[in-house]
């Protein structure tokens, strides 16, 4: 990493005030005061302020730049964050949703997703929420991949989204084909598992890429639902199944 020719072609004023913000933290509130892991979290999020540390660095990224562990480069993440999310609880919701967005199917598609979360609170966060909503998530084969069932993923989605957002993404996703049921967690949960069943037929072998595709206009702003959900129902005979069935949640 070459700092000092980064520094040299930054702007010298942001190089002035992550000067002055290191010095002024570092003597707080005496000289030397600082605990160690409090130093090191104060010039990771300094480099980060300056970008020479990219914001989204991956836990592989950090341990190549900064030559450190990957348990050093987590607890770097992780102590940044929980800093970061305490003060605005819903930057750590949206984080999630990106997550969710960026899913994909397992080989069983029409019962697990997969996410990849290498952030180490978004992580814990979303297995801290599937536990609270009654269900086993599973990082057995690598801690940053989560394997869930499709009704976690339906109760992550209720979870995101409030109630009067919940009843317009129901209503689209009955008019684009889904089967009828009194709650969301229930329409969702069964239109994921229609689309599963469609994955597993188009590539049964390893993980497919689509199936945050389908989650994204759920979770955001939904004027693409009908677009995204219709296909899926179109299939009479994939349609049928589903109707016959009733999703708990």
């Amino acid at each position: 990493m070459d700092i000092r020719g980064f520094i040299e072609a930054n702007n010298a004023d942001e190089s002035r005030e992550a000067l002055i913000d290191i010095l002024t933290r570092y003597t707080q509130p005496a000289f030397g005061a600082l605990p160690k892991r409090e130093t090191d979290i104060l010039i990771f999020e300094v480099m980060r302020t300056l970008s020479l540390l990219p914001e989204d660095a991956s836990v592989y990224d950090l341990m190549t730049d900064l030559r450190i562990t990957r348990a050093k480069a987590s607890q770097l993440l992780f102590d940044t964050a929980i800093r970061k999310f305490d003060d605005n609880p819903a930057l750590l919701d949206a984080k999630v949703a990106k997550a969710l967005c960026n899913a994909r199917f397992h080989q069983d598609a029409d019962k697990y997703f997969v996410l990849e979360v290498e952030d180490p609170m978004v992580n814990a966060n979303v297995k801290e929420k599937v536990r609270k909503a009654g269900h086993i998530s599973d990082s057995s084969f690598n801690a940053a991949l989560i394997r869930l069932p499709l009704e976690a993923v339906a109760d992550l989605v209720a979870g995101l989204l409030p109630e009067d957002r919940q009843n317009a993404v129901k209503a689209e996703l009955i008019a684009a084909g889904a089967p009828q049921a009194a709650s969301f967690k229930n329409v969702v949960a069964s239109s994921l598992k229609t689309l599963g069943r469609k994955m597993v037929g188009e590539a049964a072998n390893g993980l497919v890429d689509e199936a945050g595709e389908f989650l994204a206009p759920i979770l955001r702003d939904g004027t693409e639902i009908a677009a995204k959900w219709l296909p899926i129902f179109s299939n009479g005979d994939d349609h049928g199944d589903e109707n016959s069935e009733r999703v708990l949640a």
